[in-house]
């Protein structure tokens, strides 16, 4: 079985910053990974490409074995990818299930913000918050 995500030489500069170089990455069904490092590492920009908030001058996406070319947000959610972003970008008065569901709302009768079904979705398993 194919693994669920895998990043190939993945490379983004900005004027002046080598922002990340050659990154690979390989993601299997099930796994929870942690990406940590100092702040100007690299992080968000990886995630930000991942999202398709940006576009990488070099290295290959490839979602359940197939090459992809994440084109913004709504292709990455599209294919199953979702983003959480840093505190900054969350909104405080909701919470943690409202952020995480921000953008994506599911619903009950299609007026009610359904929260009991994703934080039930989002305890179960990562992958089960594949909207689709």
């Amino acid at each position: 079985m194919s693994p669920v995500l895998e990043l190939k030489g993945i490379t983004k500069s900005f004027p002046g910053v080598l922002a990340n170089k050659d990154i690979s990455f390989t993601l299997e069904e099930g796994e929870i990974h942690a990406l940590l490092g100092e702040n100007g590492a690299g992080k968000t920009t990886l995630m930000n490409i991942l999202y398709g908030l940006y576009t990488p001058e070099e290295g290959e996406i490839y979602v359940r074995g197939e090459k992809v070319n994440i084109q913004g947000p709504n292709d990455a959610i599209a294919r199953g990818i979702g983003m959480v972003h840093q505190h900054f970008m969350l909104i405080p008065v909701m919470t943690v299930t409202e952020n995480v569901m921000l953008g994506n709302e599911t619903t009950r009768n299609g007026i009610v913000l359904d929260t009991e079904k994703v934080a039930e979705r989002s305890a179960r398993s990562p992958s089960s918050m594949v909207w689709k």
